[in-house]
């Protein structure tokens, strides 16, 4: 560790010195500010606190800032703000900046609408193992929003948010399965991703696939009361919502 040094009989601090008493400051002001927003009262206040540390640096306190404008909480919703602080945040390489910077660039939020710069931050984000970008980039695969249509890299990448617990990801690969996009159908396995999206997250569209698969026999012999069972009605109103009309 460098020492300080006198000049002219004062003490200077060593190189860096400042810089890290900066970000110290601004670690400390997020920490407050989180401390505060976890609270029912205080979001006015806890907002100042995280601009401060925003304002220092702090890449976490500039994404939660830019949340706070996203999600009008001790704020005006402010989506422009929010994606200004987004910005600031994805350029200190913070994953989940870079992947909602990533959805506000899909879906034209607070920015123009841009879906060849929302798969490339998408993209960037999964790269770091960021399953919310895993899953984002695999719809950009999927849908060929951004990019070309890609059923094999959508496939890989549904695989790697899922395999991380991501529940989205699961459903949809598990539909991935079902309907062969990207891979041999396999019914059954489909079944399985269905049933372990539903005992893991609970999920209203892993409620309803795996309720279907149950009633229309999808990888199982049909069962009819389970799929009410698990959808929560009578075997009545499942037929109704799953047969034709």
């Amino acid at each position: 560790v460098k020492m300080a040094s006198i000049v002219n009989g004062a003490w200077t601090p060593p190189q860096g010195y400042s810089q890290a008493l900066s970000k110290g400051l601004a670690n400390v002001h997020f920490r407050v500010a989180k401390a505060n927003m976890s609270e029912t009262m205080g979001e006015d206040e806890a907002v100042q606190w995280l601009r401060s540390a925003a304002q220092r640096g702090n890449a976490d306190a500039q994404y939660n800032l830019g949340r706070c404008h996203d999600e009008g909480r001790g704020v005006e919703r402010n989506a422009a703000e929010a994606v200004q602080w987004y910005n600031c945040a994805a350029k200190q390489a913070h994953p989940q900046a870079i992947c909602t910077l990533g959805y506000c660039y899909a879906k034209g939020d607070g920015v123009r609408k841009d879906e060849t710069t929302a798969f490339e931050l998408f993209k960037r984000a999964s790269q770091m193992l960021l399953p919310d970008a895993q899953y984002n980039l695999a719809v950009c695969y999927a849908k060929g929003r951004g990019t070309g249509r890609d059923p094999l890299r959508a496939l890989e990448m549904y695989t790697k948010a899922a395999d991380a617990g991501h529940i989205p990801a699961t459903c949809n690969l598990a539909m991935a399965y079902e309907n062969g996009e990207g891979v041999k159908g396999d019914k059954k396995k489909a079944l399985a991703l269905f049933e372990e999206a539903w005992e893991k997250g609970k999920s209203e569209l892993a409620q309803y696939r795996l309720a279907r698969c149950y009633y229309l026999g999808i990888g199982t012999p049909k069962n009819a009361a389970k799929a009410a069972a698990v959808m929560g009605k009578t075997v009545w109103e499942i037929g109704r919502q799953f047969e034709p009309a």
